[in-house]
């Protein structure tokens, strides 16, 4: 870029000079004026690009390189924060599924407890009612041989009675026997 910047320089020169009425100027002939001029406009162009072009776009360059280095430099941050925060939020899932379990099993025991507690109290309750039946069963069965004895001992004096009033044969005493368990039969148990 530079040898054409140098050529077109020259070429320049080259002309002014033919338009004072001079021979015509060849671009490949060298003239040691216009080198030394051609080198002092490119060191002049040179030194101005670096101080006003070169500098600030390495300044530019610079800054959008720290720019981004720095951009960088958060995105990975937040990168491992990201990944601590999901490493924590697995240990809570994990601790969760751990706690989960452990009221699931905590449920069971309680219920296979009240299930126990319950059919205790069932056998309890059946044992209880059973003693009550046997009870009152007991109670009738002795109110009824009082009642039988009661009733034995009246058709008893009832018989005797009888047989002290006549003088009994062996037809007569098969007659009192069977009327005795005829009114034996139909008497009610209250009822003396």
């Amino acid at each position: 870029m530079c040898t054409r910047v140098v050529a077109g320089l020259a070429v320049l020169l080259a002309a002014a000079e033919g338009g004072r009425g001079g021979a015509e100027v060849s671009p490949l002939d060298f003239k040691a004026d216009l080198a030394i001029w051609t080198a002092v406009v490119f060191l002049v162009l040179l030194t101005v690009l670096w101080k006003f072009a070169w500098g600030p776009i390495a300044q530019g360059l610079d800054r959008r390189e720290q720019g981004i280095a720095g951009q960088i430099a958060r995105a990975e941050e937040a990168n491992r924060q990201a990944r601590q925060l999901l490493d924590q939020y697995q240990q809570k899932l994990a601790g969760s599924q751990d706690e989960v379990r452990e009221i699931l099993v905590q449920a069971r025991r309680d219920a296979e407890k009240v299930g126990r507690d319950i059919l205790d109290q069932a056998k309890a309750g059946a044992q209880t009612e059973h003693e009550r039946a046997i009870e009152e069963i007991e109670a009738a069965t002795a109110d009824a041989l009082k009642e039988l004895g009661k009733m034995s001992a009246s058709l008893a004096v009832e018989l005797a009675g009888k047989i002290v009033r006549a003088e009994l044969t062996p037809d007569s005493h098969a007659r009192l026997i069977t009327q005795a368990v005829a009114n034996f039969d139909q008497q009610e148990p209250g009822n003396n």
